[in-house]
């Protein structure tokens, strides 16, 4: 049987002869992955601000009377709906990143108890 032919589990990684255990390059894995999502609503939080700024910056035009209110309306209707998309976005990408946390942690914990010894 070639290496090729192995069915492999979706988060498997290479063996990689650097020295480094397979349980660092594990936690190195999982640590990018909560980083990338960290990074992720990091963007959609920047996005979501900017509509905020946006619908305040259309408050003042309406104020200064260089729009008028249907404009308004429409433009503050279109940046309510944006921003609840965003938000969602950043509830599922939290939810997603609480989910990745829980399993790392339960993974680390597995191989404590694996290797019978207790973290410190």
């Amino acid at each position: 049987m070639k290496s090729s032919d192995v069915k492999r589990k979706p988060g498997d990684e290479d063996r990689i002869s650097s020295g480094r255990s397979s349980k660092a390059q594990r936690t190195e894995v999982w640590g990018n992955q909560m980083d990338s999502l960290n990074k992720q609503i990091e963007k959609l939080r920047e996005k979501e601000n900017k509509l905020n700024e946006q619908l305040a910056d259309n408050n003042k035009l309406l104020l200064k009377g260089l729009i008028d209110k249907g404009e308004y309306d429409k433009e503050k209707a279109s940046l309510k709906t944006q921003q609840a998309e965003t938000q969602k976005e950043i509830q599922a990408k939290e939810a997603k990143l609480e989910e990745v946390t829980k399993e790392f942690k339960e993974a680390q914990a597995m191989e404590t108890e694996e290797s019978g010894g207790a973290k410190l």
